[in-house]
Parts: structure tokens; C-alpha cells; sequence
């Protein structure tokens, strides 16, 4: 709780990078209080195409709209484009996944530990971090994760109906898709079926 009083505290900017992101009831609240006092938010996270937890993915993206609509500038990694820009490292691996879970509040404070922003991590996982109080640890941070933003992630966005785009540039052209990038349909049903029935607490 302590972790997430200080993540939510931010007066200017925050900007967090998750695996699994189900910020439930509360979280979305925290997001929109933020919101509302014109903090700058950026949130990184798996796509359903990177992640190794498709369920988990599921009760993110219940609160995908949400997420945008309460001002979230909101990034989703892309394993095709992970590799092709070979940006791994703290912000990946061979298959192109987000691992670090991370926060830099105010460009001042930087949070580092194995806390995700989902349920089990709140209640159920024994987890570790350490807050660095240092704009200049802050400022090397940002700068990794705005290269992994442009070269490496989609930008999910809603259009003037309410649906979701992820736009991406290819050969310096502005790309638009309309569902989930580098996904089956077969996953894409897979999920809509199965994860309803899914506690979210167990996510």
C-alpha cells in the first residue's frame, strides 16, 4: 500500500512500466484523480502478443478504455518490433516481452522492484522494490523507456467512436490497426471467451 500511496502522490508527471497491468476499481480511480489534476501519465505494458499470461491480459484489458479516457498515454510492446530494433535488455528479452516493473514520479523519485500492478501482486505475492530518491537516475530511466515507447511499442489510442487503435510507424508512415497487432483470431477468441469467467482476483 505504502508503494502505491507514493506511485499515486506524483504532482507533475508519472510514468510506470508493468508486465501485467489490472489496476482494478481503485486503481482506475487513482488514474482518474490524477487525471484530473493534469498529471502527465505514461503507462508501458505487454500487448497480448508479448505477454506469457493471456488471462492476465484479459483483466487488463477491461480497463484499457478507462486507462485512456482518465488521460493515460498508454504504450504496448511489440515482440516483432522489440526485435527488430534489438532494444532488449531491461525492457525485454529474446521474445520480445516487457519485464521490468518500474515508476519515475516527478522525474524526481524512481521506484525498481518485482511489484506488478495487478491483484495477486497487492494481495496474494510477496514482492520487493526500493525507492531512489535521484532526477538523475530518473532522467536515464525516462530515456530508456521513451526509446522503447517510439521503437519498440504501440501507441493505443481511442478513435471518435470509442474503439481501440494501435498506431505504429512503418518505414516512417504512420500505421493504424484495429485489432489486437500480431495476434491470431483464434487467440483474440480464445480470450474474449474464456476470460469473463476468470475471478480477477486470481489474475
Amino acid at each position: 500500500q505504502e508503494v502505491r500511496m507514493k506511485i499515486w502522490s506524483a504532482e507533475t508527471e508519472l510514468v510506470l512500466t508493468s508486465p501485467y497491468l489490472i489496476p482494478g476499481p481503485l486503481g482506475i480511480t487513482a488514474f482518474q484523480d490524477l487525471g484530473q489534476r493534469k498529471v502527465s501519465m505514461v503507462v508501458l505494458t505487454n500487448s497480448l502478443a508479448a505477454t506469457d499470461e493471456p488471462l492476465a491480459h484479459t483483466g487488463y484489458s477491461r480497463y484499457r478504455a478507462r486507462l485512456l479516457q482518465s488521460g493515460v498515454d498508454l504504450y504496448e510492446i511489440s515482440p516483432e518490433r522489440t526485435r527488430k530494433s534489438k532494444r532488449l535488455g531491461l525492457f525485454g528479452s529474446s521474445l520480445g516481452r516487457l519485464h521490468a516493473k518500474t515508476a519515475v514520479v516527478d522525474r524526481h523519485t524512481v521506484f525498481i522492484g518485482s511489484m506488478n500492478l495487478d491483484p495477486r501482486s497487492d494481495t496474494q505475492n510477496t514482492e520487493l522494490g526500493i525507492f531512489v530518491e535521484s532526477p538523475q537516475l530518473a532522467k536515464e530511466l525516462l530515456r530508456i523507456i521513451n526509446i522503447s515507447k517510439l521503437q519498440s511499442a504501440y501507441r493505443v489510442r481511442l478513435d471518435p467512436h470509442g474503439a481501440l487503435e494501435w498506431l505504429t510507424m512503418d518505414d516512417e508512415q504512420e500505421m493504424i490497426l484495429r485489432v489486437e497487432p500480431e495476434t491470431t483470431f483464434w487467440t483474440r477468441v480464445q480470450n474474449m471467451l474464456i476470460g469473463p469467467w476468470v475471478p480477477e482476483q486470481l489474475l
